[in-house]
């Protein structure tokens, strides 16, 4: 992966803008006509007004994107029919006249569907990773049935209008209503439409189909639809079946206009600065938000001099990003947080770039004044005297970028997007040397000159007072002094307040070994036996795309041991933590931190039920930095008051009422200690008892003693090169003897009735957790069962769930093989007090299942997905790698996994039926020890 995370491949976000003049920067005289499409692009508009795009391209090698495009977005809804373009696109990704339940036909087919609405558009992205003929020829007749098969279904329209309810509920709702409370206040002078969710869900609880039928007859219609085919294919042929397929296509005979949509897709920068106060009930600190608004650059792109301006604010984004995050690598910064891109630059359908500086307030109200003018100050020195080898480096990187991602298919299918909806340009490979010979030629001067406007505070920006009395608020004279006084003052140099490091310091002193105890089994898995007992397995796999080559995974996991006294116990987990916030006597936090970011190494301390885990990702030519630096957290962690206390403040902050609470994990640990008591749950310790002695005192106990770690090392080598350099290094790793106490491993509860309620703030509504186990002979067949059985208990649970709640989940796994306990698993979020109704509906479709089966024609199709995805994931490793885990937990669990490895797909092809399908659906599909668990607001 490239360092940089934000994708600057010739800008993927284009449209109207209204743009300050830059004309003044340009040393050039850039051309200000539209740069036409790339010549290599077959583009054709039909008699009919259909338009497409046909691209030959093979990156990455076999891929075939597929694009369906309507000109038609949320603006383009009367005001009876809010969010009806929403739903229609929830409708269109399942219901099509020759596709019912379109989303299951294209995964069984390894074909992955992404869709989206924005304000003026609306599209739906096919990927066929290792196309075949038959693929391709599915992925056209589901691209011609987008463009005039939708099915609107009385039957199945609440299905589709509970997932959008789901959708719109937010999981941490105390973060989103502090969001939409700043985004309010951002939108509210330049002249476009905030979004309110509450007539969102009026008008969807309301819904109308006959109305969301005039919706889908008044724009989803020729003149308004395009689609892009990119990959490595035959031109001719498919724009025959184009013209074929889509030339009778007609629209209504009264079309009607868009350009009151267009309109109130305009927006304004004033000039005018805002001052606000709001409230926050969960995080009481006094604080001010200072958000800077913009016009963004990336949003408009359609000739050299555009993309030059864009360039520029790339450049300038990727230096001060750097900078901020310099400048936050110290223990108190006048600012806590300074990004250039608030929220993904979402305002105004990111024609507007936000800015967003965090300054905390304390609680003194005669220092206010002093703390803004320091973090204006701060900011100040970020943006100014930009260093010649800055600028070079911010062009590497933008080049890099573009090298790696802007040729990829996907990345020219969002260019044919643009340039369809917007009109923007979209360049060959030809173009874009050119226009990165322009990118060389950028100065310096430019690039501080658009700074200098960029980081004026004194025009289009908000002021925002978190929890200040009013008394308190500097008014907006005094706030445009204290600015004006800083910004007349001198200006000292940009100087970063960690020195950087280009290599970890050497601590291990590694010896030869003579002799290595190996076995490598039929599977390629090599098993090695340290003499210092610590057991390593070595898998290498393909990488699926280039920047996973020589990409090494390293999972290290040892059994978490309980001796019956609690604070010890306690200590044990928070000293594995430890390093998770801090540094080591040889590299302060903020310097790993930094090398960890430049070099794309991940390294990770945590545990999960039952063992201390050790998490890393590494390139090879690092790995001898990798082992460096883990020695040296074993070591000699960073043992000082300032370490101690930033490590305790970021824990205090992981357990506060206003910590993060996306997702379903915050109330894991929650769950997983009604299971079992002795849950590794950092959560429940109060940290106001921890000194930094006892710490430091298990710190070392912990680290003393590597007994019974295994390590499990996947990815691209070759594991005669690799076997030997990380034997030396982890022979070095200490064991100071037996290890005491009782592994953690049981779930006192985990197979017995359980109808439990947990209680967290900041949420808005229910969270369900529920829980079939089992006991199942975990014989290979049964365990190749079990995962088609899942297959249809997710499809069946979702779809009804679907109703109530956006992404709900079912499926199951084995508890402990061992113990022969398996787990059907469903969860689901809902508004508040329908919960019982979705539990109801999950037991009702359960039945169901249990009653109907599965077809023949049905168990064909899955398992011959689940065959070629079985291959596709131990074969090869990309952003998902199915070994580490897996390894994990068949030695944990005792599984065979060199039995199953290579019985699976055997048994999957030749030895499933029919009837043993159905057989498992009735025989292990249980609710005799139902555990239900329902997470509630406070």
């Amino acid at each position: 992966m490239m360092a940089i995370k934000k994708h600057y491949a010739f800008i993927l976000l284009f449209g109207f803008s209204t743009f300050l003049s830059y004309s003044q920067i340009f040393q050039q005289s850039l051309s200000e006509k539209a740069i036409p499409l790339d010549s290599t692009v077959r583009f054709g508009v039909l008699d009919n007004g259909f338009t497409y795009y046909l691209k030959n391209n093979n990156n990455p090698k076999g891929e075939v994107v597929l694009k369906m495009l309507v000109k038609s977005g949320s603006f383009h809804t009367d005001e009876d029919q809010i969010e009806y373009a929403h739903l229609l696109e929830h409708v269109a990704v399942k219901d099509l006249e020759k596709f019912k339940d379109l989303d299951v036909i294209l995964t069984v087919n390894g074909i992955h569907l992404t869709a989206f609405t924005r304000r003026l558009s609306t599209g739906y992205t096919l990927r066929i990773p290792n196309y075949n003929q038959e693929k391709l020829n599915l992925g056209l007749n589901v691209l011609e049935q987008w463009a005039e098969g939708i099915v609107i279904d009385s039957s199945r329209l609440d299905m589709h209008a509970g997932s959008i309810l789901g959708e719109m509920r937010p999981n941490d709702t105390y973060a989103s209503n502090l969001y939409d409370k700043k985004l309010k206040i951002i939108l509210k002078n330049i002249e476009f439409p905030f979004k309110d969710s509450k007539e969102s869900i009026e008008s969807i609880k309301t819904l109308n189909i006959n109305r969301l039928r005039n919706f889908y007859k008044d724009w989803y219609r020729p003149n308004l639809q395009a689609a892009i085919v990119v990959g490595p294919i035959n031109l001719d042929s498919i724009e025959n079946v184009f013209r074929n397929k889509f030339s009778r296509l007609s629209g209504p005979k009264i079309e009607r206009d868009p350009s009151s949509a267009i309109k109130k897709f305009n927006y304004q920068l004033t000039g005018k600065n805002q001052y606000e106060s709001i409230k926050d009930t969960l995080n009481t600190n006094w604080r001010l938000n200072i958000i800077s608004k913009r016009p963004n650059h990336e949003f408009k792109i359609k000739s050299e001099k555009d993309f030059y301006i864009a360039v520029i604010q790339n450049l300038y984004e990727l230096i001060i990003t750097e900078r901020n995050r310099n400048y936050l690598s110290q223990y108190n910064p006048k600012f806590s947080g300074n990004a250039v891109s608030y929220h993904g630059n979402g305002a105004a359908s990111s024609q507007v770039s936000i800015g967003l500086m965090n300054i905390e307030l304390g609680s003194e109200p005669s220092k206010i004044g002093i703390k803004i003018a320091d973090a204006v100050e701060a900011d100040k020195i970020i943006h100014s005297n930009f260093t010649l080898e800055e600028l070079n480096e911010a062009k590497e990187k933008l080049i890099s970028a573009w090298k790696d991602e802007s040729l990829s298919s996907i990345n020219l299918a969002n260019q044919y997007e643009n340039h369809f909806v917007y009109q923007n340009s979209a360049p060959s490979e030809n173009r874009l040397k050119n226009l990165q010979k322009l990118l060389q030629e950028l100065t310096l001067s430019e690039l501080q000159n658009f700074s200098e406007n960029r980081k004026n505070l004194l025009k289009d920006t908000d002021f925002i007072f978190i929890n200040v009395p009013e008394t308190f608020i500097p008014g907006e004279k005094k706030i445009e002094r204290i600015i004006s006084k800083v910004y007349k003052s001198n200006t000292p140099e940009n100087h970063s307040p960690i020195n950087k490091i280009d290599e970890i310091k050497e601590v291990i002193k590694v010896e030869e070994i003579s002799e290595l105890s190996l076995n490598e089994d039929v599977i390629g898995i090599t098993t090695l036996k340290l003499k210092n007992n610590i057991k390593v397995l070595f898998k290498p796999t393909a990488p699926q795309y280039s920047q996973f080559k020589n990409r090494i995974e390293f999972l290290g996991f040892q059994p978490i041991r309980f001796d019956g006294d609690s604070i010890n116990y306690e200590l044990e987990l928070l000293a594995h933590n430890y390093p998770t916030f801090t540094g080591t006597d040889h590299h302060n936090h903020f310097q790993i931190e930094e090398f960890k970011r430049n070099h794309n190494m991940k390294l990770n301390f945590g545990f999960d039920h039952a063992n201390f885990l050790i998490e890393a990702q590494f390139y090879k030519k690092n790995l001898h930095d990798f082992f460096n630096l883990l020695y040296q957290y074993i070591q000699s962690p960073e043992d000082h008051d300032q370490a101690f206390q930033y490590w305790k403040k970021k824990r205090i902050q992981r357990k506060s009422p206003y910590a993060n609470k996306g997702g379903s994990n915050f109330f894991k640990e929650g769950i997983e200690t009604i299971w079992n008591p002795l849950y590794p749950n950092l959560d429940k310790i109060s940290y106001d008892d921890i000194n930094k002695k006892a710490l430091m005192k298990a710190y070392k106990d912990h680290f003393s003693n590597f007994n019974e770690y295994t390590f499990i090392v996947t990815g691209d080598f070759k594991t005669k090169e690799l076997v030997k350099e990380i034997s030396l290094y982890l022979s070095e790793f200490p064991v100071s003897g037996r290890r005491e106490g009782k592994k953690i491993t049981e779930w006192s509860n985990r197979s017995e009735n359980i109808n439990d309620t947990l209680i967290y703030p900041g949420i808005g509504q229910s969270f369900s957790e529920i829980f079939l186990p089992i006991k199942i002979e975990p014989s290979i067949k049964n365990q190749v069962l079990l995962n088609l059985v899942n297959t249809a208990f997710y499809e069946r649970l979702v779809k009804v769930l679907h109703e109530d709640c956006y992404a709900p989940g079912a499926g199951g796994q084995w508890i402990d093989l061992n113990d022969s306990l398996y787990a059907f698993h469903i969860r689901f979020n809902s508004e508040l007090g329908n919960e019982h109704n979705m539990f109801l509906n999950s037991m009702n479709e359960i039945k169901k299942l249990k009653k109907d089966g599965i077809d023949n024609e049905w168990l064909e199709a899955h398992i011959k997905h689940a065959s070629q995805l079985f291959k596709s994931r131990i074969n090869s490793f990309g952003y998902f790698n199915f070994w580490p885990q897996f390894l994990k937990k068949s030695l944990e669990q005792g599984r065979n996994y060199e039995e199953y490895i290579l019985q699976y797909t055997g048994i999957l092809e030749n030895f499933v039926t029919q009837e043993d399908a159905n057989k498992a659906i009735n025989n292990y599909i249980k609710t005799d020890n139902l555990q239900k668990f329902l997470v509630l607001p406070e």
